[in-house]
């Protein structure tokens, strides 16, 4: 089997995560012999180092993060050596003016809703490559089945074309942190989010709830990691009260070294998300083994299940009840260990294998 996949997001939000373990699977797949990918110049560095293989044939070609991407790599991918049997797209970016069978996959549809304030014009472009990527893909992959019935109500197309395939997580093994060096970064107890800084992840939610529990937990810290999305958000609104600057902790570029050392020590990890296609946070912390606090929303009871606490995404004082639940939880031993089991079903392993059956399926096929 030879197979393009793209390497866009590479580095770059939770679809570069899906697209490294993907690759990282493909490489491990006896049945597969090439995999072409296109990944950003100014990632040349970390990618040779990350992946180094004899199967990766990269290119390195700069594309900007716009419709000019999927007019244009198009031309480009006609020229990859061996031919692919197949290309695949881990976003909706599958580009005009290329030959043979495509699969993408749509994330989520979170710049369609009232939840994401894009410019009409930005929306009106979203929506279009999204609808070219349906009609152009041989099959689409859905990373859940709250995103694939979203796909099906916002588009009208049929669950026929759409595979819903979990995305492949890396998780640590059990000694690699204590090898790495395990003193944690952030002194005390803490309450971890972990993601970007969009509206959607309703950070205003969390920051009120932790207002409410410091008169009762006045030592207990909030840190935040991950990228700043605008020029002023929420977080850095909380920085400019007194009573929580001080309770406050940013880590807006925060290395994968660092992220891991945050989710190891953290006392409660909370995702307080309005809207999600996945949720890959909360699962990288259960397998470290740290209870969870997530919205009350239908996709992440899909991914979590009943290993978390659920709270309301609208009311600040629910997750404040239950981030104090969760702190004073005797049964907390007993739920780390089930969060850990839960999270491991998600492993990289797993997903591949959908992976791996989906594109040889849509190879053998006929058009």
């Amino acid at each position: 089997m030879k197979i393009y996949i793209d390497g866009m997001w590479f580095r770059h939000t939770g679809i570069g995560r899906i697209y490294e373990n993907l690759l990282q699977g493909l490489i491990e797949a006896d049945e597969v012999e090439h995999i072409h990918t296109i990944v950003s110049p100014g990632r040349r560095t970390e990618f040779l180092e990350r992946f180094s293989h004899r199967k990766v044939l990269p290119r390195f070609i700069n594309y900007p993060y716009d419709y000019r991407e999927i007019l244009r790599k198009g031309i480009a991918l006609r020229d990859l050596d061996p031919k692919p049997d197949l290309f695949y797209f881990p976003s909706f970016n599958a580009p005009f003016f290329l030959h043979g069978k495509v699969v993408s996959t749509v994330c989520d549809l979170i710049p369609l809703t009232r939840f994401f304030d894009l410019p009409w014009y930005m929306r009106a472009r979203f929506r279009f490559a999204v609808q070219h990527a349906l009609k152009r893909s041989f099959r689409t992959v859905c990373i859940s089945r709250a995103t694939r019935d979203h796909v099906v109500k916002e588009f009208g197309v049929g669950t026929d074309t759409l595979e819903v395939i979990y995305p492949p997580l890396d998780f640590p093994a059990a000694d690699s942190f204590a090898e790495e060096g395990g003193r944690p970064i952030v002194e005390g107890d803490y309450i971890l989010y972990v993601g970007n800084r969009n509206p959607h992840k309703n950070l205003r939610c969390l920051l009120d709830a932790c207002r409410i529990l410091l008169p009762e937990i006045p030592e207990l810290r909030v840190v935040i990691a991950g990228p700043r999305m605008r020029n002023r958000d929420d977080v850095d609104a909380a920085m400019e009260v007194p009573e929580l600057r001080m309770r406050l902790v940013e880590f807006p570029s925060a290395s994968d070294w660092e992220i891991r050392n945050l989710y190891r020590h953290a006392r409660v990890f909370v995702f307080p998300s309005l809207i999600e296609g996945f949720g890959i946070p909360p699962l990288e912390e259960l397998w470290q083994r740290v209870p969870v606090i997530c919205s009350d929303i239908a996709v992440l009871r899909e991914v979590c299940g009943a290993v978390v606490r659920y709270a309301n995404p609208m009311d600040p004082a629910d997750f404040a009840r239950a981030i104090l639940r969760t702190l004073r939880d005797p049964q907390n031993t007993e739920r780390r260990e089930s969060g850990r089991e839960w999270a491991s079903r998600y492993a990289r392993s797993e997903s591949t294998r959908r992976y791996l059956a989906l594109f040889r399926g849509c190879i053998d096929r006929m058009v």
